[in-house]
Formats: C-alpha cells, sequence, structure tokens
C-alpha cells in the first residue's frame, strides 16, 4: 500500500506542478495508469487535506477492484 501511495501522490505532484496548464497533457498521458481514477478523485480535495484522503482513495479503489 505505501508503494502505490508514494505513486499516487507523485501523480498527483506532477498534475499541478510539472503539468501546470498542460493538464490535458497529463490526462492523455496518464487514462491508462491502474491510479488514474485515484489521482483524479483526489484533485477534489485540497493539498491540505490530501494526507489524510489520499490513503483513503486508494483503499476504497482496492476493495472495488
Amino acid at each position: 500500500m505505501e508503494k502505490r501511495l508514494k505513486e499516487a501522490l507523485k501523480l498527483r505532484f506532477m498534475y499541478y506542478n510539472i503539468y501546470e496548464n498542460k493538464e490535458d497533457k497529463w490526462h492523455e498521458k496518464y487514462k491508462g495508469h491502474d491510479l488514474y481514477s485515484v489521482v483524479v478523485k483526489s484533485l477534489e480535495y485540497d493539498f491540505k487535506e490530501i494526507a489524510l484522503m489520499m490513503p483513503k482513495l486508494l483503499e476504497q479503489h482496492e476493495k472495488n477492484l
């Protein structure tokens, strides 16, 4: 779970920092990634909340698999 959490946080970081103003390119590049839906859902939360919410989102995602 820890490895997947780090990967999800990395993708979210890239969305906001590396692909700023190029969000469509991020979606195109990562839409096939297994954590894509988790990261997209996490975008609904403020960066202050993400440390608490990302593990919950990952857990919910893994239950739905």
